[in-house]
């Protein structure tokens, strides 16, 4: 059986944006970030559970931030 496969964020590289095309970008809804202020959130965290890898938030994220590896 394969590995399953799930989304990373480098939240060094990441901008922290609260309009983040990752995150509206993801079919399964696996990328949450923490509101912090009225502009201000976290860097986004994946929940492994719903990431499918499949790759859509690597292709739209700004800074490339996030990688997809094998779990």
């Amino acid at each position: 059986m394969a590995a399953k496969r799930v989304a990373v964020v480098n939240e060094a590289r990441c901008d922290r944006s609260p309009f983040c095309p990752a995150r509206q970008s993801c079919p399964a809804g696996a990328l949450r970030q923490e509101r912090l202020g009225l502009f201000r959130v976290s860097a986004p965290k994946v929940d492994p559970d719903l990431c499918t890898g499949c790759g859509s938030c690597t292709r739209v994220c700004p800074h490339g931030a996030i990688t997809v590896v094998a779990r």
